[in-house]
């Protein structure tokens, strides 16, 4: 299987080109550029060195959150936009699972985004036959929230991943034997991402496939300030 893969959920944008298992072209871009910009100039890239043509591609892998919004809309729009008009199966793989990736198989993972004021966006994985099982689903959390639900656990066992200075002083203070990976050492990596998505099934209906964002952006929020309903028939997006 060919398979076509990227993120942009996360500062970095990683793209990568996956045949059978191998890979045959990854990108990892950190410059100071929208992903917006570079994105489909890395995909044609990427292509070119595996020496294939977006025609060529079976699946199209996407992270679809949550993360930055902006981020998020960006690789899922290029994703669907691809899918649709070429006809290509899409998958869509959780950016907090695909950060558990780079944790230790034989631990607890709690991968992390920093949310600010100490909150985050957390899921809780556990490695199983080579797959991700979700323990705690992705969620919008506070911190003393997510201590709170890791207690059941041997501290010894947990490894929180993509934790930032401010998330790592928390985490340090509540369970001082856990396993720390930081910002830098946890980078996204399209390729792992090619892999999760092999045992994934493709999107049914590519029009209705969104990014899990996992709490409102501001323009939602500021929409239901003003008195708007979400009657759960209508989403914000649409009424706009």
């Amino acid at each position: 299987m060919k398979i076509l893969a990227f993120d942009t959920s996360n500062k970095p944008l990683s793209v990568a080109v996956v045949v059978d298992g191998k890979v045959l072209a990854h990108l990892e871009s950190t410059e100071k550029k929208t992903h917006s910009v570079t994105i489909l100039p890395d995909i044609k890239k990427a292509l070119t060195e595996s020496n294939l043509t977006i025609n060529d591609i079976d699946l199209i892998a996407v992270a679809k959150g949550p993360g930055s919004y902006t981020g998020v809309r960006i690789a899922v729009t290029v994703a669907k936009t691809l899918a649709d008009t070429l006809h290509k199966n899409l998958v869509g793989v959780s950016s907090l699972e695909l950060l558990a990736a780079d944790g230790d198989k034989a631990h607890i993972l709690v991968p992390l985004m920093d949310a600010r004021n100490d909150n985050a966006f957390a899921g809780v994985y556990q490695n199983s036959r080579d797959k991700f099982v979700s323990i705690i689903g992705d969620h919008h959390t506070s911190m003393e929230k997510l201590f709170e639900a890791l207690k059941e656990y041997d501290e010894n066992q947990l490894e929180f991943i993509n934790a930032t200075p401010r998330l790592q002083e928390l985490i340090q203070n509540q369970f001082p034997n856990a396993k720390i990976i930081t910002v830098e050492d946890s980078l996204p990596d399209a390729a792992k991402l090619a892999k999760l998505a092999e045992s994934k099934k493709p999107v049914t209906d590519i029009d209705d496939f969104i990014p899990t964002y996992l709490r409102l952006t501001q323009a939602e929020h500021d929409w239901y300030a003003k008195g708007h309903k979400d009657d759960g028939n209508v989403s914000y997006v649409e009424e706009v």
